[in-house]
């Protein structure tokens, strides 16, 4: 059972938005000094390929460990929008896969924006989902939403309070890469650490694709 990975990896310095925590990866020790290899890292709960727990923008929302792990693994559809940079993901491009948009479905959707990833720009113009649209998605009551950019939109306050909303509570998981490697139906599996009380964390995404 082919294993697909869709997550960008992680490298000292690397870009990210800009009120986050800097990626350092250190060493600590080696076999020389302690006669083993050991590093320190030091980033944010929201690096790279990662997903947003509720509380990472409601202080009343569940936390990562309240999370149930079943959200984070299972049936997941890809869905093809592909956009230009800074071009709007509405409603409409959503509809023709109503279909889909059932509660409890994990949804994926790939703009091609994964290619842009360490590039100028990657945090600023990638494709944005609109109000209307997230508004429209946790009105369907799916499980999980994930995409191939950085954060959902750049309304990213409003966007996420829709969501990850306790009427919502849907799993975003950002930042996914190499959409363009899996069919259009797949296995998700994407754990988190298992942070106690905290807003996110950065995940190993996997695609399970059968044959």
């Amino acid at each position: 059972m082919p294993l697909v990975d869709l997550s960008h990896p992680l490298v000292h310095g690397q870009p990210n938005f800009p009120s986050d925590p800097k990626l350092s990866i250190v060493p600590h020790g080696s076999t020389a000094t302690l006669r083993y290899n050991i590093s320190q890292v030091v980033m944010s709960t929201h690096q790279g390929t990662h997903l947003d727990a509720m509380y990472h923008f409601l202080d009343d929302g569940r936390t990562i460990d309240q999370m149930p792990l079943d959200w984070f693994y299972g049936p997941a559809t890809v869905l093809r929008i592909p956009k230009q940079p800074r071009e709007e993901i509405s409603p409409a491009d959503f509809r023709p896969h109503e279909h889909l948009l059932v509660p409890g479905a994990k949804i994926i959707y790939e703009t091609g924006w994964h290619r842009h990833f360490g590039r100028p720009g990657y945090f600023d113009d990638f494709p944005s989902l609109t109000q209307d649209a997230a508004r429209y998605l946790a009105s369907r009551r799916i499980r999980m939403l994930g995409m191939d950019t950085p954060t959902p939109g750049r309304d990213w306050y409003e966007v996420h309070h829709i969501l990850l909303a306790k009427e919502a509570e849907i799993v975003l998981v950002e930042g996914l890469a190499h959409l363009d490697r899996v069919p259009d139906r797949i296995v998700f599996c994407g754990f988190p650490l298992n942070f106690a009380g905290r807003d996110g964390s950065p995940i190993r995404a996997v695609a399970i694709v059968d044959g």
